[in-house]
Parts: structure tokens; C-alpha cells; sequence
């Protein structure tokens, strides 16, 4: 089976990072079912090629080495991380973490955002995220959200080989690559199903790699 194009990316460009270095990978989830109108779809799974390619994915990723997980606490992000693991025959469990969904680091009061979202949409939210002056209603700052977020994925990156996964939406991932590559988010390919940012780090700054941006770097402690 053929890797879908955002997979295959990450793939190719995992090779940028030295060997030694530890590798952190935010990944969307696989591809799941249509969502209802009007609803978040927290109990959507994943569709039969969204398992299928996850497994690939994960076997694929394993030529590199053992992999830890992390997930979203969402249903189809947890079945992204089960069939990378099952496809890579990978022993280790996954950890479940807020930061990465439900609610995940920018959302505060889920009922107020969550009305918002269902008003105007996910990339119109985005865009306040990266430009407004002051949060949506229910959601945390952008910096303080971001700071979050990196201190679950980047705050243990070393120099051992590591390669570690986290299974999150699209919606935290279309945030996370905008502010750190400081573009805004239409400079950027929304993130497809398994899309991944990569993250290494060398001496004080952290290596990005995202499909369709050149290679970039984010100072560590910003």
C-alpha cells in the first residue's frame, strides 16, 4: 500500500534530522468518518483507510526504532495511535494528554468556545488565534497555549534517537505551525489527515520541517 502524500512527506523529510537526535512528530489523526452537522464529533472513528494507512504509517516509522505515543483523549486520534503501534509492532502503550484534544491547550471554558466554534468555524477561530489582540470567548491566550503545548512535545528532546508521536486535531496543529514559523495560517497547508510537523532540537533552538514550508528553526524559551 502507497503512504497518501502528507504521510509520504513526512516520511522523506524525516531523514533531515541527524539520526542521534530525538524526533518529535505532531500528527493529525488518520482519516476518520464524516462529522454531523452542527456537532464536534468527539465518538467519530476513523473510516477503514484511516486504519489502514495509520498501520502503514507506523510500520513504515519503525524502521527508525522504537516510538513512544501520545494522544488526544478523542476516539479517532487514539485509534491513530493503536493501529501505528499494531502496524509497527510496537509493544509500548499510549498516553492520553488534554493538551493534544479534549480540551487541548487553548480551550478554557469548552462551552463558550465550543458555541463559537459551531458559529463561525474552525478557520475563521484560527485566524483570531494568530491575529486578534485578545483570545475567542473560552480560549487561553496563544503564547501561553503554545507554551503548553511545547512543554508535553519539546521539552525532553535529546540526543538519544527517540522518536515520539502525538495524535492531535487539526485545528491545534494548523496553530502550532503558524506561530512558529511566524506566518499567517493561509501561508501554510491546513494539515491533512496524518499530516506531521517535525521538531528536533540542536544546540538552543528547535528544527521545524512542515509540507510546503522550507525547513525553519524556533528559538527554545520563546
Amino acid at each position: 500500500m502507497t503512504l497518501p502524500k502528507p504521510a509520504a512527506s513526512l516520511v522523506e523529510r524525516l531523514a533531515l534530522a541527524p539520526h542521534q537526535s530525538d524526533v518529535a512528530i505532531i500528527l493529525r489523526h488518520a482519516e476518520r468518518e464524516e462529522i454531523p452537522a452542527g456537532t464536534f464529533g468527539e465518538e467519530v472513528p476513523l473510516n477503514t483507510r484511516g486504519v489502514t494507512t495509520a498501520e502503514k504509517l507506523g510500520s513504515v516509522l519503525a524502521r527508525r526504532g522504537p516510538v513512544s505515543i501520545s494522544s488526544s483523549p478523542v476516539w479517532r486520534c487514539v485509534q491513530t495511535a493503536g493501529a501505528i503501534l499494531r502496524g509497527g509492532s510496537q509493544t509500548k502503550g499510549t498516553t492520553l494528554d488534554w493538551r493534544l484534544g479534549a480540551p487541548g491547550p487553548f480551550v478554557v471554558n469548552a462551552e463558550a468556545s465550543g458555541e463559537l466554534f459551531l458559529q463561525v468555524g474552525i478557520l475563521d477561530i484560527v485566524r483570531r488565534q494568530l491575529t486578534g489582540t485578545a483570545p475567542p470567548p473560552g480560549m487561553r491566550d496563544t503564547a501561553e497555549g503554545i507554551e503548553l503545548l511545547l512543554g508535553l512535545i519539546a521539552n525532553d528532546l535529546g540526543q538519544l534517537g527517540r522518536l515520539g508521536i502525538h495524535v492531535t486535531h487539526d485545528s491545534i496543529l494548523a496553530v502550532l505551525v503558524a506561530w512558529l514559523y511566524g506566518v499567517p495560517i493561509e501561508a501554510t497547508i491546513w494539515p491533512d489527515y496524518l499530516d506531521g510537523l517535525l521538531l528536533w532540537q540542536s544546540e538552543e533552538r528547535l528544527n521545524l520541517s512542515w509540507r510546503g514550508l522550507p525547513q525553519a528553526t524556533y528559538p527554545i524559551g520563546c
